[in-house]
């Protein structure tokens, strides 16, 4: 079961990747009344991508060498710096993984904080910090597993005899442990105190200007990048190494974050719903609402792209 029903899930779950790039590049080019923002959709498909390679690097790490399909294989086989291979691959995937909703609410920050001028802003973000920040993370944080030998370890009970897990070493274990909680807390404290100031920074904004519909549409899809950032986080709560008797949790939170945030996008987001939407010259992005003047004291109308 571990080793095939994945595939039921995470086939859909990438048809439905390519759907929301595809409907969203469209939407661009037609200037739909709601897309989003470029910067946060690179981020969205980064997400996807690193997600990706979690899933391939953990289902070939813990999946497939846990439904003793490759037990055999294995003891045929000597320690090899392969395995550590496997194993930086699922770590980089995670760590990139763990890094874009911090990275998007960074963005949707900068947005709120700077509402005229958040184009220039966060194209130099995206240039001079996310860019390397997303490339040099999970390099750096698996530089230490370079020198180590993977192998095939026995797992313990409830598994049967037979199913096993590709390792690094108690040692290499250890630090990677200590280095992916140490990681998943701060990007996580910072994520959540990041949407909570941006939660009530958005209800301070005036919408008397808005139109209804563009409300509406606004609503919509600061809900729906809201649920999806939500979705992202929900992975920490399961993504912990309590080891046996609880590795089935770390498997099921694991596919629960592949999975989550692109069917939540999908269903709650305007532009992915079933109405087509009007061309219009004037796009509302992820989130257009009204922000005080400071010089007239009156509302002025800003492109806040969540």
């Amino acid at each position: 079961m571990q080793a095939f029903i994945p595939f039921i899930y995470i086939i859909p779950t990438s048809i439905i990747m390519v759907v929301i790039y595809v409907k969203h590049q469209r939407a661009k080019l037609l200037m739909n009344q709601v897309y989003m923002d470029p910067n946060i959709f690179k981020l969205i498909m980064f997400y996807f991508f690193f997600n990706s390679l979690f899933f391939i690097g953990d289902y070939m790490r813990l999946n497939l060498p846990s439904s003793g399909l490759v037990t055999s294989l294995c003891a045929k086989t000597e320690p090899s710096w392969w395995y550590t291979l496997i194993i930086i691959f699922a770590y980089s995937g995670d760590y990139g993984t763990i890094s874009c909703p911090f990275l998007t609410s960074l963005i949707r920050l900068v947005m709120i904080l700077s509402p005229h001028n958040h184009g220039k802003y966060c194209k130099l973000l995206m240039r001079w910090f996310i860019y390397p920040f997303i490339v040099a993370i999970p390099v750096t944080l698996t530089l230490r597993n370079i020198p180590a030998t993977g192998y095939c370890r026995q797992l313990d009970p409830p598994f049967h005899f037979g199913a096993i897990v590709i390792s690094e070493g108690e040692y290499y274990v250890k630090i990677n442990v200590f280095i992916h909680l140490s990681f998943s807390y701060i990007t996580f404290i910072s994520h959540i105190l990041m949407s909570a100031f941006m939660f009530f920074k958005i209800r301070k904004t005036s919408y008397n200007n808005s139109s209804t519909r563009t409300k509406e549409l606004s609503r919509k899809a600061e809900l729906s990048l809201t649920l999806g950032m939500a979705s992202c986080i929900f992975s920490f709560l399961f993504n912990r190494p309590i080891w046996a008797h609880l590795l089935f949790l770390r498997i099921l939170g694991n596919d629960y974050e592949t999975i989550m945030l692109p069917w939540v996008l999908f269903f709650t987001h305007p532009l992915f719903r079933g109405k087509k939407k009007q061309k219009t010259t004037t796009p509302t992005y992820l989130g257009t609402s009204n922000i005080w003047n400071s010089n007239t004291n009156t509302p002025r109308s800003s492109s806040q792209m969540f």
